[in-house]
């Protein structure tokens, strides 16, 4: 074991994925919790008093000590929930659990209600231990990449929803930041809803032409006969109501960025002025003769199939070459999961400060449910769900408070469960090894990264390996 001039006792594996601290008076009850911790690959610390782990929280100087915190209720001294309190308002990014006698439910409430995100009871259970440390590591963690993920985007500029943690987003915005670098057209697919004008915001963000403006234009929202007068501009008596002249989004945009949303649902007339445009860089107002050179960089999106509109006639080949010399597609939200709780607890975030309220713990059933939809509307139904649970829900969620097409959500673990009669031990041992191959497959074969994936202990993970017949080394 460790020494250290810290007070408390550290309980570390070769692997540690996070850290927890046991706050208990009776030793053996603080030693039993970091001994399971340790087991399911965290490094743990054990303090006999609230005031030992107050005074090492003051001794890190303003950064988080720890992923969770786990105390005793009832302490001498400084009970647990004073304790509670100093944490939350010191390393609020520091989730704490609270362990109340049998039958002291009071004591549980009041944590609950003061903050903690769940809690456990003497005496203790291990499987109810296991999944309450790893309930709240997965809380932390998410909370802790929310908060970097910020804070990145902050010093980029970036938009808030521009938060992801899926390597296809990474990807995207990697191929966003490549485009931004030339005057290139751009082409951004996407079902509705994925945050296509959030790709081209960025594209213009990053670009030379940040300092000039964004136009934005809903072509699907524009009526037909609106729809040249609002691109290309009017000049004044061109139609009825047309009492000045009008500069479209073209001259609107100069010196910066238009994009152009549901390009897909123009008309041949409107594609072919369209072309012109992106081919001589001038446009003619209706009802005017003379052309008006722009200097403006296209972004266009779609959630249509441009290819097979131009095979069915009703969308301009040349057009559709013009446009297509960078594409960028947006992948769905169900292609993305990773990306699910961190935007969940984004938008929540956002919901709470703008409507002054707190923000709701979300328990395990709900993310679950949440995880397992499929989020037809994309990124956009999830930012309205999250709304609504600001709005409407209590401090701490149930799946009675989601909308009944994700509370009743069958979960993604029971979707991939055989029908019929099943030998469960081969069954868990198969899916066991199967998620092992594949760890190692995203680790390059690094064991120690596959290791961090599965949160597990590098000896865990070995003694698997060796189980499966899958240690190469």
């Amino acid at each position: 074991m460790a020494k250290t001039s810290d007070p408390g006792r550290p309980v570390t594996s070769g692997a540690a994925v996070g850290e927890v601290w046991v706050v208990d008076d009776h030793r053996s009850a603080a030693d039993a919790i970091a001994e399971i911790a340790r087991g399911l690959g965290f490094a743990a610390r054990t303090f006999t008093t609230a005031e030992l782990a107050a005074d090492a929280l003051t001794r890190a100087e303003g950064e988080s000590p720890c992923e969770v915190l786990v105390t005793d209720v009832r302490l001498p001294g400084m009970d647990g929930l004073a304790l509670l309190d100093l944490f939350r308002s010191r390393a609020p990014g520091v989730v704490v659990i609270v362990v109340t006698a049998h039958g002291s439910i009071d004591d549980a409430v009041r944590a609950m209600r003061a903050g903690a995100h769940d809690f456990l009871t003497k005496p203790l259970a291990v499987e109810r231990v296991e999944s309450v440390l790893r309930n709240g590591m997965a809380r932390a963690n998410i909370e802790a990449e929310l908060t970097r993920v910020r804070a990145e985007n902050r010093a980029l500029k970036a938009l808030p929803a521009l938060v992801f943690r899926s390597d296809a987003m990474a990807m995207v915005l990697e191929q966003a930041q490549l485009a931004a670098s030339s005057d290139a057209t751009v082409l951004v697919l996407g079902e509705t809803g994925t945050g296509k004008e959030r790709i081209a915001r960025a594209i213009h963000e990053a670009s030379v032409r940040s300092r000039g403006p964004f136009v934005a234009a809903h072509l699907a929202a524009l009526a037909e006969g609106v729809i040249e007068s609002e691109l290309f501009g009017h000049e004044k008596g061109a139609f009825t109501g047309a009492i000045a002249r009008h500069g479209g989004c073209f001259e609107q945009a100069q010196g910066g960025t238009l994009f152009l949303d549901e390009l897909g649902e123009v008309d041949q007339r409107t594609q072919v002025k369209l072309l012109r445009v992106l081919q001589e860089r001038v446009v003619t107002r209706v009802g005017g003769t003379t052309e008006v050179r722009v200097d403006a960089r296209l972004v266009a999106a779609t959630h249509r199939d441009l290819g097979a509109e131009v095979t069915a006639g009703r969308f301009r080949a040349d057009l559709y070459y013009r446009l297509n010399v960078v594409t960028i597609r947006v992948p769905p939200l169900r292609e993305r999961r990773a990306d699910i709780p961190v935007l969940l607890a984004h938008f929540l975030d956002v919901f709470a400060t703008r409507y002054g309220r707190p923000v709701p713990a979300v328990p395990t059933d709900v993310a679950q449910a949440v995880l397992a939809y499929d989020w037809p509307g994309n990124v956009r139904e999830l930012e309205n769900v999250a709304e609504r649970l600001v709005v409407m829900g209590p401090s701490s969620l149930g799946r009675d408070d989601l909308p009944a097409r994700i509370g009743q959500t069958r979960s993604a673990t029971a979707t991939l469960l055989p029908s019929g009669d099943v030998d469960l031990t081969a069954f868990l041992d198969e899916l066991e090894g199967e998620l092992l191959k594949r760890a190692l497959d995203r680790a390059g074969g690094n064991k120690a990264q596959a290791a961090r994936s599965l949160s597990v202990s590098r000896e865990g993970l070995r003694y698997k390996l060796q189980k499966h017949g899958l240690d190469r080394a």
